[in-house]
């Protein structure tokens, strides 16, 4: 299973840091309180440790359909480099993370190997006020239709609840896929195969 998340670094609340004064007080747990008083860059790695959340979230959800949104039980552990895992109820989530001046964005897996398997990609929205929703998925369905040989028109992303599911020809296709959007930013991410295999 896989989930990804982008924040766009510019986006006038996220620019600024916190939401709200008491943002930080109800999402990160007290080691993740630590990591951001201890870091000289403090926003970046804020936005870093939610789109880890997020992107857990999506994974858990998969493995759990009554998995429930709560930041605080969500808690990231990362190196230097930005990668590691999170922990929600006893199960670690790998995670990794890419941070630049524009924008920060995770990929979480439900095993250490599956971070070698995913595919993703991240993209600025074609038009300034597009449908981000339509734009991740054109995007999603073009880049993935050379991955699976097929052409793009016969590509669909349905959703199950709020997972999406690609169809390839009509047939549910053999990979795990992931949609996030933010400000100037469309993302997704893939995994072709899942944990089990051998390939």
């Amino acid at each position: 299973m896989v989930g990804n998340d982008v924040v766009d670094l510019r986006d006038r609340a996220v620019a600024s840091g916190p939401r709200h004064p008491r943002f930080d007080a109800r999402v990160f747990a007290p080691s993740e309180h630590r990591a951001l008083r201890e870091s000289g860059a403090s926003n970046p790695l804020r936005w870093a440790l939610w789109a880890s959340k997020e992107a857990a979230y999506k994974v858990a959800k998969k493995l759990d359909d009554a998995t429930i949104w709560s930041p605080l039980r969500f808690v990231v552990r990362f190196d230097a480099r930005l990668e590691g895992a999170v922990e929600y109820k006893g199960r670690e989530i790998c995670v990794r993370v890419e941070v630049d001046l524009e924008r920060v964005h995770a990929i979480a897996t439900d095993c250490a190997r599956g971070l070698g398997r995913v595919h993703a990609r991240v993209a600025e929205l074609p038009t300034p006020g597009a449908d981000p929703s339509a734009a991740v998925r054109a995007l999603a369905r073009a880049d993935l239709a050379p991955l699976l040989g097929a052409l793009p028109e016969t590509l669909e992303i349905a959703r199950r609840g709020r997972i999406p599911l690609l169809r390839v020809a009509g047939a549910d296709a053999e990979l795990d896929l992931s949609l996030s959007h933010h400000g100037r930013f469309v993302a997704w991410a893939c995994q072709r195969e899942p944990c089990g295999s051998s390939a």
